[in-house]
């Protein structure tokens, strides 16, 4: 159920930082990405950072009591968030801008807000619905640009679109398995779990294991794999101990912000009328859903 209790500062600091994070994977991917095949350079980013927190939680001394079931749903987890997470990530980056793609991957709190309420149970507020309703106005306005069938950055679009419903359903089962004691060895497993998956999508789309090891391609694997995937992990996993999915999702449209600054500053990106328009209006759903003061009652 969604509580109508404010979020803490502490929370919303942690959500700022989870934004960050995530906003700095598409620029990094970017850079990487002449040196290694999209899947393999997710696997490798994946497993890095599945290693590090398992090997965290085994420095902490902390056992790991796994049953079947709960090793099942880190399996759907790991399918999920980060096979299909990560997959559409990197097979969408080659074909779109980091800014843009930043913003379209951001929808994801769409589609989780949908899921939620069936699978969750969670309630909803008008405002959160109607905040909702304008961030996705906005991720169609951003897709407009890329509605010409059959081009790359079109195909590109749709990779970004479906990691996004894959990172929705991860944050879901995340949810429903929330365990606040014990985070880095389910967060490790899922990570490592879901670079399998991504190895094996891999060999079977026949990229093979041509990977220039540059400088460049080192340091994007390190700065994906261990801030902007281990540590934005364990503090989204810990985030969500603390609220409901609905309250904390929304805050990810900061992400876009933060995306759109590094494509303009680094990246040279230039947008057009209707990808502005479309980043105003994504923007103009977080601050109905921040701002505007909640007067309405919960529905479900």
């Amino acid at each position: 159920m969604l509580s109508s209790q404010s979020l803490s500062l502490r929370t919303i600091f942690g959500m700022v930082l989870v934004a960050i994070l995530w906003a700095i994977c598409f620029p990094f991917i970017t850079v990487g990405l002449p040196d290694a095949p999209p899947l393999l350079f997710a696997s490798i980013r994946a497993s890095l950072a599945g290693a590090c927190l398992i090997a965290i939680g085994m420095r902490m001394e902390r056992g790991f009591h796994c049953s079947f079931r709960r090793l099942m749903m880190l399996t759907l987890i790991g399918f999920s968030y980060t096979g299909m997470g990560l997959g559409g990530m990197f097979l969408g980056a080659g074909n779109v801008e980091p800014g843009i793609a930043t913003v379209l991957a951001n929808a994801q709190p769409l589609f989780a807000a949908i899921l939620s309420i069936f699978v969750l149970r969670e309630i909803i507020t008008l405002r959160l619905y109607v905040g909702l309703f304008i961030g996705f106005l906005g991720i169609v306005v951003i897709a407009l640009p890329d509605l010409d069938f059959g081009t790359d950055r079109f195909v590109g679009t749709l990779y970004v679109l479906g990691g996004a419903v894959g990172t929705a359903i991860g944050n879901v089962l995340l949810k429903l398995q929330i365990d606040e004691e014990d985070t880095y060895w389910p967060m490790g497993i899922q990570l490592v779990l879901g670079a399998v998956f991504l190895f094996f999508a891999s060999l079977l789309v026949g990229e093979g294991f041509d990977i220039n090891w540059t400088w460049s391609f080192a340091g994007a694997v390190f700065v994906l794999a261990i801030p902007a995937t281990a540590l934005m992990v364990v503090l989204w996993y810990a985030l969500l101990a603390r609220a409901p999915l609905n309250k904390l999702n929304p805050f990810t449209f900061l992400t876009p912000v933060f995306g759109l600054l590094i494509g303009a500053l680094f990246f040279d990106e230039v947008f057009s009328l209707i990808e502005l328009a479309g980043i105003a209006v994504t923007v103009a759903g977080l601050m109905v859903i921040v701002l505007v003061p909640d007067r309405a009652k919960s529905i479900a």
